[in-house]
């Protein structure tokens, strides 16, 4: 790997110094670090040491994020090693998320889960973590890179989200947050035992009127969870979700335009509405000599409408997607010839129809173009994962998945449209780590991931007779390469370090295959031959004394395209806007550095303060693949944050202040490049999306706790 020399000599240093006194541990200190556990197969079994994976894994539990104020799953999993973030859209719920170098464009290459069901759209693999109940989750596993046994669209990693159940008490709490942009949320929660069934509801209502002119937000989700214990050896719940929402969308500004009045919104009227209900069932249970058994049941049913206007068109889209499915997995742990050996089979199925109903119009031309689509999917996954432990010291990981993806495309409007396609892939995995101490350990990993086309890039986009559709797409695949450490230094600290890469094939483009006959209409989606994501993680936690602990994070990514190409990312008028993309060009909106640095304070009992700090440095627009725009600017954020909670007589009182952007900057997250036709005359400038202004925000909860 040809990563930048420096940081790659200053990682190596900092992980021996770390090696050598976690070697030279005393045995008088005190102050101890959490262990951490993990889910390593595809639905949690027994939770496995994190030292014994051979990948860099983070674990966010629900104090974790308590204690950061983050207000979104995104603000939650944003400290991170490895994200790529950013808002695309304008309004402080639906920010990007990837990993490891992939930004989301043109679809994710990150899966999420939760408890077991994937997230991800099934028409564009995007999540909308917005319908995700923010307030029930227990967990959060971020597991970078490739990882077999998770199935497809997972190249950049996985993000595992469990949610809470209820506990040995019971437990009434309500919760409220006020702040700037008229943020205001409640949220009341219930949770405890009845016997051996136990329970968790979550009820919240938050609304906001947005920093930009036109992006607002109001959302109302339910959770409830029911469980099972009738034996010691058996573990079953079933949940159900809802969440109804309706997000404005003030979009991107023209640089020129941003300087003066960042909140401005340039075409307003784009909003999208939500309506989901997820039920899910959950159901453990241990087997003689070893065995267990996992299985998962989902239904989800989505409807969404979208409205969204440009400069030179708007469209309206309807979009209703059903959802159903499972996954089975047999658990083996036991000992194979004095080794002990955790063996995993499953399979997945999963079947989604999904329906668009759109119509779009063109200012400068007459009428409107109607869609009316209806594509069904059908998943089926097969996979394998065995960890051997080959001396005490040595463990064997490895891994495979068979998928295949069938998708059935029909165009009510114009048949001579519809299509068929049928994805096949085999992906493995192999890992191999070694304990070196009982607080060092030392990892490599290989694994091959893979993404399928979606739909509107196999039959085309459906604006009109300007569809880019391509048939005969391969899927996305990559070849990914992990290695790495981790130390626990004494009992007050710990540390990781991560060296990463993926050579990536044949990823989704828009390509005009001859420069010289690339007309209005003419350029398609392509497979482009090569690109590639490097880099470095790092990850040093400590808590120094009962007063002061902290955490420092730090990635440096790069994201580049291997081979010589000719792009037409959009067009000025009726002409091509063409892009002669090097070998060695960066990727856009993947920023080489992302450091955040967090120390707390605790003053007196219950009393914490904290300081957070996070620094992206600059990258490309969206549309500037051959890197010729100036970029957008790096910027450096500060959080502050004070919190105190105390036992109370029947209950739990806590309340927190906290101050975003505490310095006033004025930055933004993304930015593409676009021709301006409202007020450049059709030339092409550079859009970009504020981020908000100073922001204050406070809020208090009482937790209600009985026998």
């Amino acid at each position: 790997m040809h990563l930048h020399l420096t940081g790659l000599s200053v990682c190596v240093v900092l992980l021996s110094c770390l090696i050598a006194s976690t070697i030279h541990a005393q045995s008088d200190d005190v102050l101890e670090t959490r262990e951490v556990v993990v889910s390593s197969t595809r639905l949690p079994d027994a939770p496995v040491d994190a030292r014994t994976l051979p990948a860099k894994v983070t674990v966010i539990t629900a104090e974790d994020i308590q204690k950061s104020g983050a207000k979104s799953v995104q603000e939650a999993i944003q400290l991170a090693t490895g994200i790529v973030m950013y808002d695309g859209v304008g309004n402080a719920f639906q920010q990007t998320i990837d990993l490891r170098g992939f930004n989301g464009l043109p679809v994710p290459n990150t899966t999420v889960f939760v408890d077991g069901q994937r997230m991800n759209e099934p028409d564009f693999n995007t999540v909308n973590f917005d319908l995700i109940p923010y307030e029930t989750i227990d967990r959060i596993e971020i597991i970078p890179g490739a990882a077999a046994i998770y199935g497809k669209n997972s190249m950049g990693g996985v993000i595992n989200i469990i949610t809470k159940r209820g506990a040995d008490k019971h437990q009434a709490t309500g919760e409220t947050l006020f702040g700037s942009f008229h943020r205001e949320r409640y949220t009341l929660n219930a949770s405890g035992p009845i016997g051996k069934l136990d329970y968790y509801t979550n009820f919240s209502r938050e609304t906001e009127s947005g920093y930009r002119d036109e992006s607002a937000a109001r959302i109302s989700r339910f959770f409830g969870k029911l469980g099972y214990r009738p034996t010691e050896h058996t573990d079953v719940t079933v949940s159900y979700t809802y969440v109804k929402d309706r997000l404005q969308q003030a979009g991107t500004l023209p640089l020129s335009q941003a300087a003066i009045d960042p909140k401005r919104n340039f075409t307003p009227g784009d909003f999208f509405d939500s309506e989901t209900s997820v039920l899910r069932l959950n159901a453990r249970h241990e087997l003689p000599l070893g065995f267990s058994v996992n299985v998962n049941g989902f239904y989800r049913r989505l409807a969404q409408d979208q409205f969204t206007r440009g400069q030179s068109s708007q469209s309206s889209n309807i979009f209703t997607t059903e959802s159903r499915g499972g996954v089975f997995q047999l658990n083996h742990d036991a000992s194979l010839f004095g080794h002990r050996n955790a063996l995993v089979l499953g399979n997945e199925y999963t079947r989604n129809d999904f329906d668009n109903r759109s119509v779009a119009s063109f200012f400068s031309f007459p009428g409107s173009f109607p869609s009316l689509r209806s594509t069904d999917e059908t998943i089926l996954g097969l996979y394998a994962q065995d960890a051997l432990h080959l001396t005490s010291e040595l463990i064997l990981t490895v891994g495979v998945r068979y998928d295949r993806n069938h998708l059935d495309f029909i165009d009510n409007l114009d048949s001579t449209n519809n299509g068929s396609k049928v994805f096949h892939r085999t992906t493995p995995r192999a890992g191999l780590t070694y304990l070196v101490t009982p607080s060092v350990s030392f990892y490599f990993n290989y694994g091959q991931g893979f993404r399928v086309p979606t739909y509107n890039e196999l039959f085309g986009s459906g604006l009109g007779p300007f569809g880019s559709g391509n048939p005969n797409l391969r899927p996305v695949r990559s070849n990914n390469f992990e290695v790495g450490a981790r130390a626990r230094i004494q009992t007050w600290g710990e540390a990781s370090v991560a060296l990463f890469r993926a050579d990536v094939r044949d990823e989704i483009y828009l390509v005009c295959g001859d420069p010289s006959t690339c007309n209005f209409g003419t350029p398609a989606n392509q497979n482009i031959p090569e690109s590639r994501r490097q880099g470095i993680e790092t990850t040093f936690k400590a808590r120094f004394n009962q007063y002061f602990d902290g955490m420092v994070n730090y990635t440096y990514t790069q994201a580049t395209f291997q081979s010589d190409l000719v792009l037409n990312p959009y067009f000025v008028g009726f002409n091509p806007f063409l892009e002669n993309v090097k070998r060695g060009d960066s990727i856009p909106l993947v920023p080489k550095n992302r450091l955040s640095v967090t120390g707390n304070y605790h003053p007196a009992p219950g009393w914490t303060i904290s300081l957070t700090g996070l620094y992206v440095s600059t990258q490309f627009h969206q549309g500037d693949e051959e890197n010729v725009q100036p970029r957008i600017p790096g910027y450096l954020t500060l959080n502050s944050r004070i919190a105190y909670e105390r036992p109370v007589p029947g209950g739990h009182l806590s309340g927190f202040l906290m101050l975003n952007n505490m310095l006033d900057q004025r930055y933004y997250t993304s930015g593409i490049m676009a021709p301006n036709t409202l007020t450049g005359g059709g030339a092409v400038e550079r859009f970009v999306m504020p981020a908000p202004a100073i922001a204050i925000y406070g809020g208090v909860s009482y937790r209600f706790e009985g026998l």
